[in-house]
């Protein structure tokens, strides 16, 4: 398996910078919530941030697949 640096792939630093967005995203929607409006938002925040997660992780391989060396 071919590994490499976040600062050398531009890419993966997109990435990165997407998955704390999501991240952040997702603490902003609930951070003044409580109770009901809480576990209400919650459940709805979780099924986007799972999204989003779920996409950023496809990015990355996809972008692993790339830099891994073809056969000849």
């Amino acid at each position: 398996m071919t590994t490499f640096a976040a600062a050398d792939h531009p890419e993966l630093l997109a990435l990165e910078a997407r998955l704390k967005a999501a991240w952040g995203r997702y603490r902003e929607h609930l951070v003044d919530l409580d109770g009901i409006a809480y576990r209400e938002a919650e459940r709805a925040e979780w099924e986007h941030l799972q999204t989003d997660l779920q996409e950023i992780a496809q990015a990355r391989s996809a972008l692993r697949a790339e830099a891994e060396p073809r056969a000849a």
